[in-house]
């Protein structure tokens, strides 16, 4: 099952518990968002990536042109383990980690949470690539992938039991759009996506099909 399919899944799931009113709030926030125009500030295929030093769930350091010194990153930004469709993408990525490395490529996760919490999304999946923190999205701007949460859909959210600011460690409600790009060894972008509904995420064939011709 592609991940497409795994999100249609998750979704028709979802449906029947999230009631009307939070559904209408949910979507007017997906709908004003794409309206926006942000994913044109995503940097394009072609471009240069924007290198960084983040710290990784466990302490460590992870500085994106080391990484791609070694072979091609997957870099994937996502909004934080309190979205379930983020650990479901999580979950699948760990599931082709070994595809990705049969062509050479390494795999990097981002987020704005806290690494304690970067650490549960970590032991849930039995992650066993980097995940790191993007403190106050200071990387994810960058990269033109930052937005504030409306208010009524931080109060929908907090209905649901999902504390954002808990999470990110502030009281900002900035998340990204998820994405994904392939960094070439040079940084060079070989792939980019992003999409303001979030529901929509990369797939990891495609992503292989770039690494494929890297």
């Amino acid at each position: 099952m592609s991940l497409k399919e795994k999100l249609e899944e998750l979704k028709k799931q979802s449906a029947g518990k999230i009631p009307e009113d939070a559904r209408e709030v949910m979507q007017r926030a997906t709908e004003d968002l794409i309206k926006s125009g942000i994913e044109e500030n995503i940097p394009k295929a072609g471009s240069k990536a924007y290198d960084f030093t983040l710290q990784n769930y466990d302490g460590s350091a992870v500085t994106l042109s080391e990484e791609a010194s070694k072979g091609p990153v997957v870099l994937s930004f996502y909004r934080g383990g309190w979205c379930p469709v983020c650990n479901l993408e999580l979950n699948y990525l760990q599931s082709r980690l070994s595809d990705f490395q049969s062509h050479g490529a390494n795999l990097i996760a981002v987020s704005p949470e806290l690494p304690e919490y970067a650490n549960e999304t970590v032991e849930r999946h039995s992650i066993e690539f980097p995940v790191l923190y993007d403190s106050d999205n200071n990387v994810a701007a960058k990269y033109g992938l930052v937005f504030k949460m409306p208010e009524d859909l931080v109060e929908i959210y907090e209905k649901f039991g999902l504390d954002v600011a808990k999470h990110n460690g502030n009281e900002k409600y900035e998340i990204p759009i998820p994405a994904t790009f392939v960094v070439d060894r040079d940084l060079t972008l070989k792939y980019v996506f992003g999409k303001a509904d979030y529901n929509q995420r990369a797939e990891p064939d495609d992503i292989i099909e770039v690494l494929k011709g890297l």
